[in-house]
């Protein structure tokens, strides 16, 4: 079923064929035009200056992460303190609650 090629081997091509592999080159080259006329668009365009500022509206100006490592625990450094406040403040409530529920406890049994 194999045949080997040599310099005398003969093949066809049908019309068909050529006017198949003619316009498919064409094609071809149109979309390599058409691809360098919409790079050069894409380059002649202004380039946005922030995405988010449409994907974000309601961020404040100026919002950004920190540029540096020093930066960052400043700013975030201190919300261990924060909220460790927050949990001492949180403590003395829960136990000055707790002292109100005991005196209601002992002002109901003297009501008795």
């Amino acid at each position: 079923m194999s045949k080997e090629l040599s310099p005398d081997t003969k093949f066809t091509l049908s019309i068909q064929t050529m006017i198949g592999a003619g316009m498919g080159i064409a094609s071809l080259v149109g979309m390599w035009y058409m691809l360098q006329a919409d790079i050069q668009e894409a380059k002649e365009l202004p380039i946005p200056l922030s995405l988010f500022d449409e994907e974000y509206p309601s961020k404040a100006e100026g919002y950004n992460w920190s540029p540096s490592y020093e930066q960052y625990k400043q700013q975030v450094g201190n919300l261990q303190q924060d909220m460790d406040e927050l949990y001492e403040i949180n403590e003395k409530l829960q136990a000055d609650i707790d002292d109100l529920k005991q005196k209601v406890i002992e002002l109901r049994i003297a009501v008795q």
